[in-house]
């Protein structure tokens, strides 16, 4: 079996941005400019962009793209259309989105986007009336907990998180890495809203209100099943006795669990079940890679689980399924001895114990069957430890879509098609991703520049009015001119970062039948909601 690259997606080309210096070394910022820029209440004028070069201009637009909002909106806020309307037949419902809301305390420390508190927004669309009312809070996280302080409002952290280095806080011996924000996905299952995190259990909110009901045990850790003999091929004694050194170090005292759940899940709507993957928390260090999957049904029990262990040292953020696999696109990481050393003693992120790991000009994708005992139209199943090895060196950040077709050359072999979204390993730095420079606090968009080059896939954002808006667009013609559907205008003082993922929910809640027929009109007719946020210039 082979893959191939079915479409080479080439974006528009755009006018080149100016080539961003470090800085640290060629700009100077006035002493009274803050380290992080924070919305606490509604500013009274217009914040002012100095006429300077246009680096700096592009430094200062990428801060707002991270603006930290410490003001949650509790009571339902309508929001102004400015721009078209509303359809009279878009489905009622919410749109949930997730993402960090603080970056910087009030002690000296700037986080990473990754380790920002989790901040869940709602957009309640009412397609009658042509509504949106938006609210926002912070999910209440143990560790949002313990940083701030209920009666001030003042913000300390101590969690140093994985990619992250405090400055006010405590560095050498602080083994409090895993910070779990829920910050970085949302998913209503069941009649039930969660918001999730890449590495431990999610935390359910009320749909309504944006409570934080709290944790949720969705994966029973304790229960450390074996793997299937079959799954059993490839370590020998030395990485099980590494592993059983590993287990007490990472569960005890860095607080890992020992299946981390990973914050991608998936809803088969055929069967109506929802799939979620996890991984053990010592193959992070360890060249193998065990890999978990569970799918529930819609009262959240636990139909099927497998466990697949694979002889290679992967990271996997984003996978897929089909009507018979699971698909890992296996992005291939190696430890990292100096950064390992660094990290313990808590003068670089924890994350630079590891790096990518170009050694191999292709990209494995494993092919996992999820009824291996089930056989249907004659279909042999091909060896899954064997990975199709992809002819290009990709690492693969988010899929969009795989399904399964049976092709008509009357041998019922099997075409799994995928669609997925990556980059190249040179472009793919843990120590660069957002820019964040942990030496200085600062978020430099310069930092993600290769070989003196920037990076074609970044995106040019128009900040200059720091306004935020919900943009629906029309699914027929995103490209044209007049794709905009509607777009709607967040109040100033509410401003929001830049969010991660999104769920869709309709309002009706009278079965699967009824989500799948609102769905499908929604793809046919309109885009719900273009990127997570839009910060539109004019």
């Amino acid at each position: 079996m082979q893959a191939k690259a079915c479409h080479n997606i080439i974006p528009p080309k755009l006018l080149p941005p100016a080539k961003l210096p470090s800085t640290a070394s060629q700009i100077t910022f006035p002493s009274h400019v803050a380290r992080a820029i924070t919305i606490t209440k509604s500013p009274t004028h217009e914040v002012y962009t100095p006429e300077i070069d246009d680096t700096i201009t592009a430094f200062w637009d990428y801060q707002f793209l991270f603006v930290s909002q410490r003001s949650e909106t509790t009571e339902p806020v309508t929001l102004r259309v400015v721009e078209g309307s509303i359809p009279s037949d878009f489905p009622s419902g919410s749109y949930y989105l997730t993402g960090p809301g603080l970056f910087a305390d009030d002690h000296g420390s700037t986080v990473h986007p990754l380790d920002g508190h989790g901040y869940l927004r709602t957009f309640e669309i009412d397609g009658g009336t042509g509504q949106v009312k938006f609210m926002a809070r912070y999910i209440e996280t143990d560790a949002q907990a313990e940083e701030r302080d209920p009666v001030t409002g003042k913000w300390r952290f101590t969690h140093r998180g994985p990619f992250s280095v405090l400055k006010g806080g405590k560095m050498v011996g602080n083994t409090k890495v895993m910070k779990n924000v829920a910050n970085t996905s949302v998913l209503q299952w069941g009649g039930r809203l969660f918001c999730l995190w890449e590495g431990g259990d999610p935390y359910e909110m009320d749909s309504k209100t944006l409570n934080t009901v709290g944790k949720f045990e969705l994966i029973n850790n304790s229960d450390n099943q074996s793997l299937p003999e079959e799954h059993k091929k490839f370590n020998g004694d030395f990485l099980d006795v590494a592993a059983q050194i590993l287990k007490p170090i990472l569960y005890g005292v860095f607080k890992m669990s020992p299946k981390r759940l990973l914050s991608h899940y998936k809803i088969d709507t055929r069967r109506n079940r929802l799939l979620i993957m996890s991984c053990n928390a010592e193959d992070m260090l360890l060249p193998r890679s065990n890999f978990t999957f569970y799918e529930f049904d819609s009262k959240f029990q636990l139909v099927q689980s497998q466990e697949f262990e694979i002889p290679d040292h992967l990271m996997i953020h984003d996978w897929a399924f089909t009507d018979t696999h699971y698909i890992l696109f296996a992005n291939r990481i190696k430890l990292d001895i100096p950064g390992s050393v660094t990290a313990v003693c808590g003068l670089s992120p924890m994350i630079s114990a590891l790096s990518v790991n170009p050694s191999k000009p292709t990209s494995p994708i494993y092919l996992l069957p999820r009824f291996p005992n089930k056989q249907t139209n004659n279909y042999v199943e091909r060896d899954w430890r064997k990975p199709i090895e992809a002819p290009s060196q990709m690492w693969v950040l988010h899929v969009g879509n795989a399904f399964e077709e049976v092709s008509d050359d009357h041998n019922g072999t099997v075409n799994i098609q995928i669609q997925a979204s990556g980059c190249s390993y040179q472009w793919f730095n843990f120590q660069k991703m957002f820019g964040y420079d942990w030496q200085s606090g600062k978020l430099d968009p310069s930092m993600m520049n290769v070989e003196e080059k920037l990076l074609p896939h970044l995106v040019q954002y128009a900040v200059s009015t720091q306004r935020c808006y919900l943009v629906i667009l029309d699914a027929q013609r995103i490209g044209e001119k007049n794709e905009v559907v509607a777009r709607l205008e967040v109040p100033r003082h509410l401003n929001f970062p830049l969010g991660f993922h999104g769920f869709w929910a309709p309002t009706t809640n009278s079965g699967l039948p009824n989500l799948q027929k609102n769905e499908s009109k929604c793809k046919d007719c309109w885009s719900m909601i273009e990127d997570n946020m839009v910060k539109h210039g004019q």
